[in-house]
């Protein structure tokens, strides 16, 4: 799987790209700086801002 910028991701498809668990996909669109939002019941967060949110540095105790 690829990310693609002008598409809309869900948790579960974060977490197949990153391989990761669902539950720490969750964690992630969770964080304050992370570029999701809610779309119905689930969070979505476009490939384009993932891929920006990903260009910046960040220390474990940012956030």
């Amino acid at each position: 799987m690829e990310l693609k910028d002008n598409v809309f991701y869900s948790p579960s498809e974060f977490a197949k790209l990153r391989n990761c668990s669902v539950p720490t996909a969750l964690s992630i669109y969770n964080l304050q700086d992370f570029p999701s939002e809610d779309f119905g019941k689930e969070k979505v967060a476009l490939g384009s801002a993932i891929r920006q949110w990903y260009s910046k540095k960040r220390k474990k105790g940012d956030y």
